[in-house]
């Protein structure tokens, strides 16, 4: 008994023995495998076949493809991503609405002229056929048929929804005929004081070159040689931005011309009242007609005098010392005092020509959209200053191309600037205050060189001319509203030293 139980015990343990040696077998088997694998991939042979191979590197292919796609094609197919139709026709006219308001504007300014002109012209033609005309000068020399055949615009009526292509034809078409009797009227002139022949006259006389571009050659500018204006559809966002593009250089093109009708009239400066309507009563309208009723100086003529500074209406050194940014105002806050803002959303530049006046409307007058990319900006260079000093300008030069995005800017100062200062530039400036509850504020602004502010639609103020940087150029007394109120300001830089603006408001009973 005893013999057959050891011999029992021997055979357990050789078997225990043996599967130990087989298991360390199977894992340095599996170990030479491993290293034999690993061997292969970094050599490029061992247990991989050459097709097994060639396929891997196949299916890698496309990975390396895509790490090596150039940045600047992503951000390029994100400016032209297609839109739904339905969103980018709402779109569009959205745009085109903007435009109307401020071509409907522009056509009472025009027809307000066409119809002086007329006048004037009428009058100096009569004045030539009821000359007496000495013995032996040709019997037509008081003939002025030709220039009473001039057509007139302004017929058939526009429809009451025309769109922003048929305005600013219409507007071509008045401009012609204003710069066509304006050489009639010169013409009687010259042979009234010179006891000329008109029809010598008027036939050497020759209308200005300078007239608005056609809309359909508008359109090929912005839309790479397309032949009509018609043809334009609006898909995608770079479609859109095109037509805002397109929309803008209208409205520019029909400021430009205003201002060149406007010289025709002697004097350069608008039939209304500054900052008027057209029944030249003061004070803004809030429909954002942007001044329109303000036409440009000459060109060669002189130039906007320093803007007058009565003097000194809050010590300056006691507001910056005392006053805190600030854009909600509480009636319940501790503070009293002035505040300032200093965070604004700003645009710019648009090229101003050097004119001291706002007759060039640009979009944020007619709307604020911070999605927009304009394309009719101001080309050249240009400080991008770091430093909100008013009389210097610190920060690198850099380049203007022309292409306009809102940015927000906050000034660690009550002086705010631009975000790239160049001389002759327009820009604009926006941000909203909230008030808990309806307030009487005093409003004290201040702007170079000159500036127009906007508050919830109604022209506050307007600085001409050029001047040197007063937080207290103008204080005013404005009731705000409960809730948000909007305020927008235009900037001009007449020469090409520093830019800026203030704005600080203070409760009436804190002074």
């Amino acid at each position: 008994m005893t013999k057959t139980t050891t011999k029992g015990r021997r055979k357990r343990h050789y078997g225990v023995i043996t599967i130990a040696w087989l298991g360390a077998l199977l894992i340095c088997g599996g170990i030479a495998y491993l290293l034999m694998q690993e061997s292969g991939r970094s050599t490029g042979q061992g247990v991989f076949k050459p097709a097994e191979k060639e396929n891997v590197r196949k299916a890698i292919k496309p990975r390396t493809q895509t790490v090596k796609k150039p940045s600047n094609a992503r951000k390029e197919q994100q400016k032209t991503r297609p839109l739904p139709k339905e969103h980018a026709d709402e779109m569009a006219a959205k745009a085109e609405q903007m435009t109307k308001m401020q071509l409907r504007s522009q056509l009472q300014r025009f027809q307000q002229m066409v119809d002086k002109m007329r006048e004037h012209s009428n009058a100096a033609l009569d004045r030539v056929e009821q000359r007496q005309l000495p013995t032996g000068a040709p019997r037509d020399a008081n003939d002025v048929s030709a220039a009473r055949n001039i057509p007139q615009a302004g017929s058939p009526p526009l429809p009451a929804d025309a769109s922003a292509a048929a305005m600013y034809e219409r507007l071509r078409q008045y401009e012609q005929e204003i710069q066509k009797r304006n050489v009639a009227v010169n013409a009687a002139k010259r042979t009234l004081t010179d006891g000329l022949s008109f029809p010598e006259v008027y036939a050497s006389l020759t209308m200005s070159s300078s007239s608005m571009p056609s809309f359909d050659n508008l359109a090929a500018q912005q839309f790479d040689g397309l032949e009509k204006a018609a043809d334009i559809a609006v898909r995608s966002t770079g479609d859109l931005n095109k037509y805002r593009g397109l929309l803008d250089q209208a409205s520019r093109q029909a400021g430009l011309a205003g201002a060149r009708l406007e010289g025709l009239f002697g004097g350069g400066r608008s039939m209304n009242r500054p900052g008027g309507n057209s029944s030249g009563q003061p004070g803004g309208n809030g429909e954002g007609d942007g001044g329109m009723a303000i036409g440009f100086s000459n060109d060669d003529g002189p130039k906007a005098p320093m803007a007058p500074y009565s003097g000194p209406k809050l010590d300056p050194e006691m507001v910056k010392a005392q006053a805190l940014p600030g854009r909600r105002i509480s009636k319940d806050a501790e503070r009293k005092g002035w505040l300032y803002v200093n965070s604004w959303y700003m645009i710019g530049p648009w090229e101003s020509y050097g004119r001291d006046d706002f007759a060039v409307v640009h979009p944020p007058e007619i709307a604020v959209d911070f999605d927009a990319v304009y394309t009719d900006g101001k080309i050249g260079e240009g400080i991008a200053e770091t430093d909100a000093h008013p009389l210097k300008m610190v920060g690198p030069r850099v380049k203007l191309d022309g292409t306009l995005r809102w940015r927000f800017m906050q000034s660690e100062s009550m002086h705010n600037v631009p975000p790239v200062t160049t001389g002759s530039a327009t820009y604009y400036a926006y941000t909203e205050l909230y008030f808990d509850e309806a307030a009487s504020m005093l409003v004290a602004m201040g702007t170079d060189d000159s500036g127009r502010v906007w508050i919830n639609g109604q022209d506050v103020w307007q600085d001409r001319g050029t001047s040197w940087y007063n937080i207290d150029e103008h204080i005013v007394t404005f009731n705000f509203r409960q809730g948000w109120n909007k305020v927008l300001v235009r900037l001009e830089n007449g020469g090409g030293g520093a830019a800026g603006f203030s704005f600080l408001i203070c409760p009436k009973d804190a002074i």
